[in-house]
């Protein structure tokens, strides 16, 4: 049996699930009440519509991972042993396993509370990387369950996510668009709390899968190839993949109207560094061959 690794706690991303679990909520409610005595009916109706069109694309999305096909070991018996091999090490129970058919590379692990965890990899992911760099990756999704900071984001994102995402699908009627537009700054109000605790989980969780494998070069080649890869889907299909950045290895890039691929880099303005769901790819890269310094010094 392969010997557990103790991952060591970070007290600073323990500190941001506490203070995101009590703050955002709390945020949310705030506004709500305050949009309900404040504004006119028929905006608070618009906001109410707009939280109803995102809880029925949120329940969408839920049933749809429910009925997603999970990867039995007999289909992918190395894929399989690798999981297991980590969760050893790592102490967690084994999350179930769906291979998304899809040609976008990417990984994201979805941990609700009383059920068996669920690790995404796309086709994508799986084609492009070497089997050290796949464990890597791997690794990196399974600490976000051992640090627990899967569940946090599972849960207490939601609320703002479905508020911009139901605002995003009101009809075009000026008091409906108004409330609308109220339930999008509610909805990124709230993603402000989210997207902090997003930023810090990546890089404890690279730091988790540079103990577990023992090879932070691994993931820093993986986290290099992968940010190079150019998208090679539809651009509807790459706004859906990128509504669950924040769940991501790496966020999906969107072309915009400037005809540019942006992603979440270090020389972005302030308020998309406020709002971004990730580190720079330098930054995670910088810190992992840093680790891979001091794994040769021990």
């Amino acid at each position: 049996m392969a010997r557990r690794v103790l991952l060591v706690p970070d007290r600073g991303l323990q500190a941001r699930m506490v203070a995101t679990a009590v703050v955002t909520p709390a945020a949310v409610v705030a506004a709500v009440v305050a949009i309900a005595v404040m504004l006119p009916p028929k905006v608070v109706g618009g906001v109410a519509l707009a939280a109803v069109f995102g809880l029925f694309a949120a329940r969408k999305a839920r049933r749809r991972d429910d009925h997603a096909r999970v990867l039995g070991p007999e289909e992918a018996p190395e894929l399989h042993g690798l999981v297991e091999r980590l969760c050893v090490r790592a102490d967690i129970a084994k999350p179930d396993i769906v291979l998304e058919d899809d040609p976008q590379p990417n990984s994201w692990i979805i941990d609700l509370p009383a059920r068996r965890a669920r690790l995404h990899l796309t086709q994508g992911l799986v084609d492009a990387l070497e089997p050290g760099e796949l464990e890597a990756v791997i690794a990196h999704e399974l600490c976000h369950v051992a640090h627990g900071d899967a569940t946090v984001m599972t849960v207490v994102g939601l609320p703002g996510a479905a508020l911009k995402e139901g605002a995003a699908r009101v009809p075009s009627v000026w008091f409906l668009l108004a409330g609308a537009l109220v339930a999008w700054f509610v909805g990124t109000l709230a993603s402000l709390g989210t997207s902090s605790l997003a930023r810090s989980r990546e890089l404890a969780a690279d730091a988790g899968a540079a103990e577990l494998t023992g090879r932070p070069s691994a993931l820093a080649s993986a986290l290099m190839k992968l940010s190079h890869t150019a998208p090679r889907l539809p651009q509807e299909d790459l706004r859906i993949a990128a509504a669950r950045n924040a769940f991501n290895l790496l966020p999906v890039r969107v072309r915009h109207a400037d005809r540019t691929w942006r992603d979440d880099v270090a020389d972005a303005p302030f308020v998309r560094r406020l709002t971004a769901t990730h580190p720079p790819v330098e930054r995670r890269i910088a810190a992992l061959r840093a680790a891979e310094e001091r794994l040769h010094h021990r």
